[in-house]
């Protein structure tokens, strides 16, 4: 995938477009009658606005970026993301762990299946010392080598089984 540098107008040009298709779902349930489904829809829409919103939280401004652009960056993977967050301060180059996160994406999106489906989980958690994000990828993946990594300030853990990536990044 070429990479595509995220300028602010093109962050506003991507979120305003999966704003009106959200707004489009809504409408479109409207119209056949099915309040319930909108009122479900209007619902998921602003818990993923108030999970994006809470990312804010981590202190760490690059890679609260890089997961708010993700979907926008690789397009093969649908997103979800789950935040617990207190506030903290983080002893992490967060430029590192921007790099380390591209590394991993750009790697898997070479063995995708551009037939099937893929997700993205985030769940993130961080309390006042410490923070983990663990990503759970989804679909028809290969296996892959795991393993324990140990990076500046943080460790990586590597899981992989049938379809099933795991990846858990920890530090202070």
């Amino acid at each position: 995938m070429k990479k595509v540098d995220m300028t602010v107008p093109k962050a506003l040009k991507f979120a305003r477009h999966d704003f009106l298709n959200d707004l489009q779902i809504v409408l479109m349930q409207i119209d056949l009658g099915n309040v319930s489904k909108a009122k479900t829809a209007i619902l998921k829409t602003t818990e993923k606005l108030r999970q994006d919103s809470m990312l804010e939280s981590l202190g760490l401004p690059e890679t609260e970026k890089w997961i708010q652009t993700f979907e926008w960056m690789f397009t093969s993977f649908h997103k979800t993301l789950v935040c617990g967050i207190k506030t903290g301060v983080r002893e992490v180059d967060d430029h590192v762990l921007v790099a380390y996160l591209e590394d991993i994406f750009q790697d898997i999106e070479k063995v995708l299946d551009p037939m099937s489906e893929y997700e993205a989980c985030f769940d993130i958690k961080a309390d006042e010392n410490d923070w983990l994000i663990t990503i759970t990828v989804t679909g028809a993946l290969p296996e892959k080598k795991t393993g324990t990594i140990l990076k500046e300030k943080f460790i990586v853990e590597e899981t992989s089984s049938h379809n099933l990536w795991t990846f858990t990044i920890r530090g202070q």
